[in-house]
């Protein structure tokens, strides 16, 4: 995951109280301010938007897909079981989490690395494939699951050529140049992809993965030796952008982590109700504009999973537990409110 950041010298928001004896300029200036704001968030709300609703199709139509286990299961310690135990769950599903932070870790420090010592076109190369890769094998995965799943003639001749253009010119668009709204699909679709996969792990697993990543992500951006910190204060030395998948708007930057995990929160949600995916929909949503107003406020980059994944969590958890069974109830009794 990364931290949603703000580019160029802007003016930061009044906080502590209103000014004594405001003139009209600086009324007009909270109002400039106050738009800005708006339009930050409107540029984010839409793609993230977008991005949580697809995975939730996706994952409602795919359901009962024979596909077995996700894409990350191979880093997992611990293999759910369903007759085991709670403990035994809550131990596994942490002991997952960790390996995948610790993946995490990892990946994130050697990026870091590369980036201090200038390897640039070695960054390049990892996350050209790695696109490539993912476009390739997790788009003709679902691809052909969907093609099965609505019963659509299609010869394997004809779905390899898409499937090679499909992969193709996502890895020129997403790393050359190619009009905003076709770089912004893909990077809409990439996540999308991602997220999807992560939805065939475990429950137990994706909760205890969804809160190690959020904590992860506070340390990451937050502390004095925390490798996005130090990326981001390397690329500003530098002047320079942070090679990555980063999905930009406005003057504001959101890493495709963040919509990733903001979309494994709502595929796993869309596996148990349609409240349960209103709920969870909104509490990202309102996650992710207060990050942006705090961001707006401290002019500094900030984590954004933290609050959107807290807050759907708990949206989770008591929608599934109070309003569900509520709705349930007024269902089997023709009662609509």
């Amino acid at each position: 995951p990364s931290a949603p950041r703000r580019e160029g010298d802007r003016v930061s928001l009044m906080h502590g109280g209103s000014a004594p004896d405001g003139t009209a300029e600086e009324g007009a200036e909270e109002d400039e301010l106050d738009a800005d704001l708006f339009v930050q968030v409107d540029s984010l709300l839409k793609p993230v938007s977008a991005t949580m609703a697809l995975v939730v199709a996706l994952v409602t139509s795919l359901k009962a897909a024979p596909v077995a286990a996700g894409a990350f299961s191979n880093v997992m310690v611990y293999e759910e079981r369903a007759e085991d135990s709670v403990g035994t769950k809550l131990k596994g599903s942490l002991e997952n989490a960790l390996a995948f932070v610790l993946l995490i870790v990892g990946v994130t420090t050697l990026l870091f690395l590369l980036y201090k010592f200038r390897c640039t076109k070695l960054i390049y190369a990892w996350l050209i494939s790695s696109v490539g890769m993912l476009l390739g094998s997790f788009g003709g995965l679902v691809a052909y699951l969907l093609v099965v799943r609505f019963e659509v003639a299609m010869d394997y001749g004809t779905s390899s050529f898409f499937l090679w253009n499909f992969a193709v010119v996502g890895m020129r668009t997403v790393f050359w140049s190619a009009p905003p709204i076709i770089r912004q699909s893909y990077l809409v679709i990439v996540s999308v992809l991602l997220a999807w996969s992560f939805t065939k792990l475990p429950e137990w697993t994706t909760w205890s993965i969804l809160g190690a990543v959020s904590v992860w992500d506070l340390i990451a951006v937050l502390t004095p030796s925390g490798p996005l910190k130090g990326l981001v204060e390397e690329s500003q030395r530098r002047n320079e952008p942070i090679p990555g998948l980063v999905y930009e708007a406005e003057d504001v930057k959101l890493g495709l982590g963040d919509f990733v995990f903001y979309s494994v929160l709502m595929g796993r949600a869309a596996l148990h109700d349609a409240p349960t995916v209103i709920a969870c929909f909104v509490a990202v949503l309102v996650g992710l504009g207060m990050t942006l107003l705090l961001l707006t406020i401290y002019q500094k980059a900030l984590p954004a999973l933290p609050i959107s994944i807290a807050l759907g969590m708990v949206f989770y958890f008591s929608t599934s537990a109070l309003i569900s069974p509520l709705v349930t109830s007024l269902n089997d009794m023709s009662m609509f409110i």
